[in-house]
């Protein structure tokens, strides 16, 4: 299964905002992808950063995915945890629930902002952002 790790930065909310991922199969780096997405909310570019990642994902084939972000919000409104209140989140809601199908088996993880890939996801925004 290939673990996916994601981040969404901005700098200030709503500020300059960037995206990244690291995909990862038993232990190794596979595909590091960061972007500067504009001007966004730190909740938009969380969302955006899973939907890259899933686009990423079915680009390459990948059938089996675990996704892992720091985002509490994010990933308990995917799981259903959560209802998704804001009309500024649901596109990317509504863009990820419609890529699902493309893939097998897939879930989403909460992980703290320390877990290792999750660091380096973080980093790479950092290199576009700038440091905070």
């Amino acid at each position: 299964m290939v673990e996916i790790y994601t981040d969404g930065a901005s700098r200030g909310n709503p500020g300059e905002s960037a995206v990244s991922s690291v995909f990862v199969l038993d232990n190794k780096v596979l595909l590091v992808f960061s972007e500067y997405i504009g001007f966004a909310t730190n909740n938009v570019a969380e969302y955006t950063a899973i939907l890259k990642s899933l686009e990423k994902a079915k680009e390459r084939n990948f059938k089996r995915i675990k996704v892992f972000s720091d985002s509490l919000l994010v990933v308990s409104q995917l799981n259903g945890r959560y209802k998704v209140k804001s009309k500024d989140l649901m596109p990317y809601f509504t863009s990820i629930k419609n890529i699902l199908n493309e893939f097998e088996n897939i879930s989403f993880e909460h992980v703290p902002r320390e877990s290792k890939y999750t660091k380096i996801a973080d980093y790479l925004c950092t290199l576009i952002l700038g440091p905070k």
